[in-house]
This record gives structure tokens, C-alpha cells and sequence, in this order.
């Protein structure tokens, strides 16, 4: 199902006053790179930056932790899925909604209702302190764009380990600390680093292509 751009919107809750913020991206984009669809209690926004190679780099506030998330994505992901939703890499609850009116609507009904479920007022200010504290992970908001960008990478091809063009088959682990993309035929991989400031990151970020290293037993 093609999306025409008029009919994808976004969603998301406000950490602040809890509304579900909601707009169309088809009328947002004409307002230039950067777009910010904000709560009207003016305490959160969502951020949308266009980048040079046709991509939008998703800053979403998040009502389980201290800072926003920040992912990755092609701009086709926007316009051509029913639904696509994003969650805290800390919770798991869906924090972004994208797609047609009526599937964001039911989408965020049914987490609201599984919000509802699984935490109250008081676990939440517990989840808040323990984020701030550093939590069980490294810096979330490095891994949820690590993830991201290997997958665009992968869906686009871009991803070589030693297999002939095509036949590599990529695994995705994500560790305490790390996210590790592998290759299930011929073992190569590459580990990057989830801590604030990794290098690995920032340069996995700005590459367009990621070829995957032996491991050390197989160069001995």
C-alpha cells in the first residue's frame, strides 16, 4: 500500500502532560529541513531533520526517560507503511506512530491501554530515577540509532562481509554495552559501541556503506 504523503501521520506522547501529540507529515514538510510538531503545553516537540541522502532523523520525546530517542530512517519508511512504530529501547512501549490516520489512532489505543497495564504512577517515577542513574544498558538513544542504521544499511544493500555480493545473512545482537552485526556464513563481524560519544557510532552515522572485519581466529 503506497501512502500518498497527505495520509502519513505522526504521533506521539508528551512525557510532560501526557497528550498524544498528532499531526500530518504531508503539511509539516513544506516548512523547510527541519520540522518540530510540539505539545501544546510547550514542554515537548518532535523533531524531524532532512538529511542530504533523502533520510529524517527522528528526536522523539519519550515518557519513560530523562532525554529523547533519536533514529534514523529513509524517508520512504514515512510514506509507503500502513503503521510503523517506534519504541523506548528501555521500556518497550511504542513511543512514535507513523502511518494512515486511523492506523495510528488504534495504534495508540492499544499501547495507552497496555501503558495502563503494565505501569502506574509510582513504577514510572521509578523508571525515570533508574534511566537517570544510567540504567542496565549503555547510552539508549546511540543504540536505537545503531539499530536503525544497520537496518537502512541492510535494506539497502549496503552491508559486505566475505560472502559474494548478496549472500551474506546478517544477525543483529544487542548486547549490554554494544550492538554486533554479524554474518551466519562466513562469521565476520563488527561490534560498535553503545557509550556516549563512541566513535564507532559517529562513524557508522556518517558512512553510506559497512563492510564487516574477520574476527581474530580467523586471521590466525
Amino acid at each position: 500500500m503506497i501512502l500518498q504523503p497527505k495520509d502519513t501521520t505522526l504521533a506521539y506522547r508528551c512525557p510532560e502532560c501526557g497528550t498524544t501529540v498528532m499531526s500530518v507529515v504531508g503539511a509539516l514538510a513544506l516548512s523547510g529541513d527541519v520540522i518540530k510538531l510540539k505539545c501544546s503545553c510547550g514542554c515537548s516537540e518532535l523533531i524531524l531533520e532532512n538529511t542530504s541522502d533523502d533520510k529524517i532523523r527522528l528526536t522523539v520525546p519519550c515518557v519513560f526517560c530523562p532525554s529523547p530517542h533519536r533514529y534514523l530512517v529513509s524517508r520512504r519508511l514515512l510514506t509507503t507503511r500502513e503503521l510503523f512504530t517506534f519504541p523506548c529501547a528501555y521500556s518497550g512501549i511504542d513511543i512514535l506512530f507513523i502511518g494512515t490516520k486511523g492506523a495510528v489512532l488504534k495504534a495508540v489505543e492499544e499501547s495507552d491501554k497496555e501503558l495502563e497495564e503494565l505501569i502506574d504512577e509510582t513504577e514510572m517515577s521509578g523508571i525515570h530515577d533508574e534511566n537517570e542513574r544510567g540504567g542496565s544498558y549503555g547510552d539508549e538513544h546511540v543504540r536505537d540509532m545503531i539499530l536503525f542504521t544497520l537496518g537502512e544499511l541492510s535494506e539497502e544493500g549496503k552491508i559486505s562481509c566475505g560472502c559474494p555480493d548478496g549472500t551474506g545473512d546478517f544477525l543483529i545482537e544487542s548486547r549490554q554495552d554494544s550492538v554486533v552485526i554479524s554474518c551466519k556464513n562466513c562469521g565476520r563481524k563488527k561490534e560498535i559501541s553503545c557509550a556516549g560519544h563512541s566513535l564507532d557510532a559517529q562513524m557508522l552515522f556518517d558512512c553510506d556503506s559497512l563492510y564487516l572485519e574477520e574476527t581474530p581466529e580467523q586471521k590466525n
